[in-house]
């Protein structure tokens, strides 16, 4: 049984919300227990806003011990933000949130909530996240598909992403260009599929580029590696 397993020793407070969790307006919209039991090695903490936010993450394994934070995806959906964490192994982990509100000013944000993720099985197939720029968290977009990318891909790719203030996006695999089309005017939601027969090798960056002003300047937002 999850209650019977033995937690490793944290220290006193460190669990749950932090000083400023409820003060900032935040709230626990997935999981309100702090020490999640998961019979899957792929879990989302969603975390509530009440005004705009900046976030940060660590993702820390507790045996062996180490930094995983490849392996945590965020995104924001509204006034919610969306914390996915698919690890490889079985184990326990240490899932620390830190935020900041946009009008307040300073680089270093606050640690706000601490988890601990007690992986118990191993269900689902694991890739490192795409690293994920600035301008990802900071625009508000989404990705449909795909959160991970397999190492060797050969077959076609669908590319899926919501993108609200872009005026040209393009899969860039290597050095060719790979341009996604809006599904509709004014959606911005934009998608195309991107061919990898030709097989690239291993190491090959796969960047979401994005063109959002009328420069010729394109922002990377994600970046795979294959």
């Amino acid at each position: 049984m999850a209650g019977a397993v033995e937690l490793p020793r944290l220290t006193e407070g460190y669990l749950g919300p932090q000083a400023k969790f409820f003060p900032y307006g935040l709230t626990t919209l997935s999981h309100s227990e702090p020490v999640i039991h998961s019979d899957s090695n792929r879990v989302e903490i969603v975390i509530g806003t009440s005004q705009p936010m900046r976030f940060m993450t660590k993702l820390l394994g507790v045996n062996p011990k180490g930094e995983c934070n490849q392996f945590v995806f965020t995104q924001k959906q509204g006034d919610e933000f969306h914390f996915t964490i698919a690890v490889p192994r079985l184990g326990f982990f240490k899932f620390q949130i830190y935020a900041l509100p946009n009008n307040e000013a300073g680089p270093n944000m606050i640690n706000v909530y601490n988890y601990l993720l007690n992986v118990q099985q191993t269900d689902t197939y694991v890739e490192a996240f795409p690293k994920q720029y600035p301008l990802w968290k900071q625009q508000g977009c989404y990705v449909f598909e795909p959160v991970m990318i397999m190492k060797g891909q050969r077959d076609p790719v669908k590319f899926k992403y919501y993108i609200p203030v872009a005026v040209n996006v393009q899969i860039k695999v290597g050095e060719d260009w790979n341009q996604l089309e809006e599904v509709e005017a004014g959606t911005g939601i934009y998608e195309g599929l991107v061919d990898f027969s030709q097989g690239y090798p291993a190491g090959t960056k796969v960047r979401l580029n994005v063109k959002s002003g009328r420069t010729h300047k394109y922002d990377i937002l994600l970046e795979y590696t294959i």
